[in-house]
């Protein structure tokens, strides 16, 4: 008997699950807090929590994560230069230095203008030690490489960084889009890397000797190698494994997939037993890249989402994540002193906005340039958690002075609040940790408002929903490709906030019905699906295991890998454009034959790369026609073919 180790690591817990491989059952599960100050702790914590025997059974483990998604969010990621050739770039790239050189080639791959090798040394010479990856793009790479190549092993000569290329990340065309992806994908080595070592170093500790593999941004697994090597593809990781093991839990071939976290919630649309795929390529943190990624809204929602109050009194939830009070609590519980000590009330009466936060010390030190104030809170917070109000004292300040958001930003600090989670403990629907921090912070949020606490939760219970129901149908309206956004238009929100709850009238009450079921994945998952559910008429279906859904997903998912090849006719000649090189044939038989047999090539070698014993490759072609303009005459002009392999280690 063998078994499968799937593990999650995502912003705010690590989930791993033991699979039987043959009948793909659960055998156990566990959730433990990433450590992101050191991942391995973390990771640790979760192997201990499943307590199984046969670690040294596991014959595969797999990966999902959402750090790279979350590092390219918030702008963080290592140092890279980017020399880029044959055209100039639309607008700006994510790299610290960006350097043009000579060397071009036309859209159909045929040599404009030759490098200049003497140029490349002397740029990579100036970025020596200076960059942590190189990325290397060239226009119409896609159509033929070669420049990149040279780059690329001149790179490699030169500098003792990873180098990338771009037509090694993307066959389709967009020079400044594939640019981009090239430029993240080296500010992620380090994130991956990082990862990927504490992963090993908890492996060999438990005596597993399994491959390691990691879940793409389009559900399928990787190489551990090919991770380090193209960490960019597992960018929307976590998401996808979740829908792989939403639809493996469940069994269902439709239905719309939420997956609630602690910062975001993920929405995706499964017809058919299947999910679409963004082809064009994902964006994230703005960035709009040419990595294949299943189709996902997000929204800022989650189960350590902020929920505070305005200076005008009003309830505002999310998007920033924080610690819930329950948790800090749990590990500071003097704090519980701190939060009753707290007097003020009423919204008319003097106030700040954030009465119910505490701050935690996270790591890094202050710059020289602070002030003294912040360095007597960094050093007092080094000790343990405290209050804003027991800060503010400390340091002889009054609390609506002192704004400790940019400590946050750098991560030096951390923050504590009243988030969803904290709710699910007052009601004692999830009572995990410490449930009277969490009673001390709501009681304070109510007192403002003055509102009995009772129905205070309601209020912000009754927000909550509302807000996934309209994420729901949000998200109904992208996958249909309307071009709307509900929350920005009054009459549409005015009208939605009738129908969920969050807005009264005595004149009507409208309604909105959703044809599909809701699939709830996530811990906090079901408490707060099953009212959204009612709201838009719909079914709810809450698995078995949902809490551990990515690392489920993670843990059944397979290798797929494909390769797209573009045939073309010029000048009598038909041109194979591969990804790796360029051909030429005097016949379109003899073109098809070969890209054929050499993508079927490339795709086998990368399946037995992954370690796949078994696999089945597909070939799909299109001819590409188009018209003369004296007439409306169809003539052909190149063929794509795309090959796609999925293979199975099992």
């Amino acid at each position: 008997m063998s078994f499968l180790l799937g593990i999650d690591t995502g912003g705010t817990y690590t989930d791993g699950v033991i699979v039987d491989a043959e009948s793909r059952r659960i055998l156990c599960k566990a959730k433990a807090l990433t450590t992101k100050a050191d991942l391995t702790e973390g990771i640790r914590n979760c192997l201990e929590q499943l307590e199984f025997e046969k670690m040294n059974e596991i014959s595969l483990v797999s990966l999902s994560t959402t750090l790279a998604t979350n590092a390219i969010v918030e702008g963080r990621g290592g140092t890279v230069g980017v020399l880029y050739m044959g055209a100039e770039l639309d607008d700006t790239v994510p790299a610290d230095y960006v350097v043009k050189i000579e060397g071009k080639f036309d859209i159909m791959g045929r040599l404009q203008t030759e490098p200049d090798e003497q140029e490349i040394r002397t740029v990579l010479s100036e970025m020596k030690h200076r960059i942590e990856a190189l990325a290397v793009s060239g226009y119409a790479s896609v159509r033929n490489p070669e420049h990149e190549l040279l780059v690329k092993q001149l790179a490699e000569e030169l500098l003792e960084v990873p180098v990338i290329c771009g037509h090694q990340l993307t066959s389709a065309l967009g020079f400044h889009h594939r640019t981009v992806t090239a430029a993240l994908n080296g500010r992620l080595v380090p994130i991956i890397k990082e990862l990927l070592q504490a992963v090993r170093a908890v492996l060999q500790q438990n005596h597993i000797q399994a491959p390691l593999m990691v879940v793409k941004g389009d559900g399928s697994l990787m190489t551990e190698q090919d991770a380090m090597d193209r960490p960019i593809e597992t960018i929307l990781s976590g998401p996808a494994a979740s829908v792989i093991g939403g639809l493996a839990l469940t069994g269902k071939s439709d239905g719309i997939v939420l997956d609630m976290g602690g910062t975001t919630t993920d929405i995706a649309e499964v017809s058919g037993g299947t999910v679409r795929v963004k082809q064009e390529g994902a964006k994230v943190g703005g960035w709009h890249t040419r990595v294949q990624a299943v189709e996902i809204s997000t929204f800022g929602l989650g189960g350590d989402s902020c929920i505070t109050l305005d200076r005008k009194g009003k309830l505002r939830i999310g998007p920033e994540k924080v610690w819930p009070l329950c948790l800090a609590g749990e590990r500071y519980p003097y704090l519980i002193h701190e939060l009753r000590s707290f007097r003020r009330k009423g919204e008319l009466k003097h106030y700040f906005a954030h009465e119910a936060d505490c701050y935690l010390y996270g790591r890094g030190e202050l710059p020289e340039s602070a002030p003294e104030w912040e360095r007597k809170i960094v050093e007092s917070l080094k000790q343990g958690a405290h209050s804003i109000t027991y800060l503010a004292k400390m340091i002889g300040k009054d609390p609506e002075s002192i704004d400790l958001t940019h400590l946050v930003k750098t991560g030096i600090l951390q923050r504590a609040a009243v988030t969803p989670t904290d709710l699910l403990h007052e009601r004692g629907v999830y009572c995990r940790w410490n449930r009277e921090l969490s009673h001390a912070g709501l009681q304070i949020l109510a007192d403002r408002k003055e509102m009995p606490l009772y129905a205070f939760l309601k209020q912000a219970e009754t927000e909550i929903h509302a807000g996934i129901a309209l994420d729901c149908l949000q998200s109904a309206a992208d996958f249909e490709g309307e071009q709307i956004q509900f929350s920005e238009s009054p009459e549409a929100l005015y009208l939605l906030q009738c129908a969920f709850g969050s807005r009264s009238s005595g004149l009507f009450q409208p309604e909105i019905r959703l044809k599909k079921p809701l699939v709830a994945l996530g811990a906090p998952a079901g408490a707060w699906i099953a009212e959204a559910a009612k709201k838009l008429h719909t079914e709810i279906i809450v698995p078995e295991h949902a809490d551990v859904a990515n690392a489920y997903g993670a843990a059944v998912g397979q290798v797929t890998e494909t390769v797209e090849l573009l045939i073309s006719f010029t000048r009598g000649r038909y041109i194979l454009n591969t990804p790796w090189q360029r051909f030429e044939y005097g016949s379109r038989e003899e073109a098809l034959f070969y890209a054929i047999h050499e993508g079927r090539k490339h795709i086998e070698h990368r399946l037995a790369e992954a370690g796949c014993h078994h696999w089945k490759i597909e070939e799909a072609s299109s001819d590409i026609m188009v018209a003369l303009q004296e007439d409306e005459t169809q003539t052909y002009a190149g063929t794509k073919m795309i090959i796609t392999g999925t293979g199975s280690s099992l």
